[in-house]
């Protein structure tokens, strides 16, 4: 019997660099076929982002079919995951698809379907993540968190610590190192049982 789903109690997650491991992925792919001359890979760099030769390599790598339905779980996100389920939170996987690798929509939800299928989990592909509801929202990319935090200024976001995002700061932006899953069981549960409309101040 599936459990009845919390619709007010939801915690959102995203899942390349939060539930999946997409640079360990993309970094053994690339070293593949990097040349001496090329830059070692790093997320978000402008070496790489500003190359369109190694852009089009990027593409090449994740355009493999099955690329993305094999990537493997990443611990600090299922840390948080776990917690989620412990404290009742229904659990809304909210990602988006890659225009330039379109095999990714069908193959992260087989992903989902392989690696979470205890977890009774609702799926949300999106091209802006900012209009889904959820009281908390578990991301690595600022980008994304400032977007979602616009439309929920009283939102909880729990950060996982990655390289691409150590300098983010924000008051409503916890990050997860590994060592602070008791801190970030504290923000969860003042999210879940704060009432509409209330502020409180989560760390």
């Amino acid at each position: 019997m599936e459990k009845e789903q919390n619709h007010d109690n939801i915690a959102l997650f995203d899942l390349d660099g939060t539930l999946c491991d997409y640079d360990k992925a993309i970094i053994a792919d690339y070293n593949l076929i990097k040349s001496s001359g090329d830059p070692e890979y790093e997320s978000f760099s402008p070496k790489i982002q500003n190359s369109p030769a190694l852009k089009a390599r990027i593409k090449l790598i994740r355009n493999q079919p099955g690329w993305w339905a094999k990537l493997e779980k990443y611990k600090p996100g299922f840390d948080i995951l776990n917690l989620a389920r412990e404290l009742d939170f229904s659990i809304n996987i909210l990602t988006k698809g890659p225009r330039s690798s379109p095999n990714a929509y069908t193959e992260k939800v087989e992903w989902i379907k392989t690696n979470l299928a205890e977890y009774d989990v609702s799926i949300t592909i999106s091209e802006d993540k900012g209009l889904v509801y959820g009281k908390i929202l578990v991301d690595d990319y600022p980008e994304y968190i400032i977007d979602w935090l616009r439309n929920r200024p009283r939102g909880l976001v729990i950060m996982p610590d990655q390289a691409w995002n150590k300098d983010f700061k924000h008051e409503n932006v916890l990050r997860y190192t590994g060592k602070n899953l008791e801190q970030v069981k504290k923000a969860m549960i003042l999210s879940r049982d704060k009432k509409s409309g209330e502020i409180v101040k989560y760390f």
